[in-house]
């Protein structure tokens, strides 16, 4: 996976976004020949899959005009073949809020329909979306969300959808679920996204440990609400991912899903700028900025300053590695959840805990455990039920 962030700008101002205000009001664009520098480096390397997924994604892609992503994609579809090896399948993915969409940009997706997918953020009902999901003066987005994913259907493009669950979400799970059933016929599938960062979302997104009997209330309403949607289909990645954990972890030879989850070089990230990180995506070098000790957070380098060989090939990378690694060997010798672990909490640890080689975090109980054991026990009730 290749993340991309095109411009840093936003025309929303979300009360969650990882993203800090000032940078979302950013208007700087990565200039198209970075992305082909880039490409060239990776596939030069021989870093590329059979597969590769570019994700434009932190800011909103919509922002930058149709234009500038045609040129983008067309560059990285001619360098994916200038040579005789067999080319890598590239997929596009933008992750938009919906509210700039137009019959414009309906165009545009339909004209790159072979080699583009689409994802769609909203928190649901109007009830559930404006309070947070809000523009720079203050007002709900949800109206024009919703223009946009209608004109999506109108065009018969198909995406999927994300929803951010806060306390409110908890407390109406009927309301939410129905919302994304009402448009199951026009969704690939459906993700609600519990927010990686539990301390600093104040009672309406943030959690605690104590919270555990409620989100799991939540999740084994949502296993009834789509086990019961009769006759329609709306596929939760959350729980067929879990389910499909668990089944791994029986194997004879399970997975190693935390490892792989977060392993170097799996994913490469290239901000507007040109800073390149990698294991997560969104990773800014502003967040733990003086963990290594060059002020510039887990950036490898800046793709404008020194090639991809130079960073990958550094003393930094290593010392990250090395990191993760002392995470996840703590949590392959102490916890009874590792096998169906996804990953991505190593730096949780850190934050939350002070080290890497720590114990579980809120996160862990939250996102893995309450919700691994909610699947595992709703499957184990329904094989005992009379056939």
């Amino acid at each position: 996976m290749i993340v991309l962030q095109g411009t840093p700008l936003c025309n929303l101002n979300c009360t969650y976004c990882d993203l800090s205000p000032a940078s979302r009001k950013l208007s700087h664009r990565m200039p198209i020949p970075m992305i082909g520098k880039l490409f060239s480096q990776i596939k030069q390397l021989e870093l590329l899959a059979d597969e590769v997924s570019i994700v434009w994604h932190s800011g909103e892609p919509l922002s930058l005009p149709p234009e500038y992503y045609d040129e983008a994609i067309n560059l990285v579809l001619a360098l994916n073949n200038d040579d005789a090896g067999t080319p890598a399948r590239i997929t596009f993915d933008f992750q938009t809020n919906a509210t700039l969409i137009d019959h414009k940009w309906c165009e545009f997706f339909q004209r790159h329909r072979d080699h583009l997918r689409l994802g769609v953020s909203c928190d649901g009902p109007r009830e559930l979306h404006d309070p947070l999901r809000v523009n720079w003066s203050g007002r709900g987005s949800h109206t024009q969300a919703v223009r946009g994913m209608d004109l999506l259907a109108e065009h018969g493009i198909k995406f999927n959808a994300i929803a951010v669950v806060t306390a409110e979400t908890l407390a109406q799970p009927q309301e939410f679920f129905d919302f994304f059933l009402d448009r199951a016929d026009d969704l690939t599938d459906f993700h609600f996204n519990i927010l990686a960062n539990h301390a600093d979302g104040g009672p309406t997104i943030g959690y605690s440990r104590n919270d555990t009997r409620k989100y799991s209330e939540f999740y084994r309403t949502m296993l009834s609400l789509a086990q019961s949607a009769k006759g329609r289909n709306l596929p939760v990645r959350n729980f067929s991912q879990t389910l499909g954990r668990i089944r791994a972890a029986t194997a004879p030879q399970p997975a190693e899903f935390l490892r792989a989850g977060t392993a170097p070089l799996r994913q490469l990230n290239c901000d507007a700028r040109g800073e390149i990180t990698t294991f997560y995506a969104g990773l800014s070098a502003e967040f733990l900025a003086d963990h290594y000790g060059d002020g510039k957070g887990l950036s490898l380098g800046n793709i404008e300053e020194q090639t991809l060989a130079k960073m990958l090939g550094g003393h930094k990378l290593e010392r990250m590695m090395d990191d993760f690694g002392k995470s996840h060997r703590h949590c392959a010798q102490t916890c009874d959840y590792h096998a169906m672990c996804p990953g991505g909490f190593e730096l949780t640890q850190l934050v939350e805990n002070g080290a890497f080689a720590s114990g579980e975090t809120t996160e862990c109980v939250i996102h893995v455990k309450t919700l691994t054991d909610a699947v595992a026990s709703f499957v184990s009730a329904q094989l005992r039920q009379p056939a």
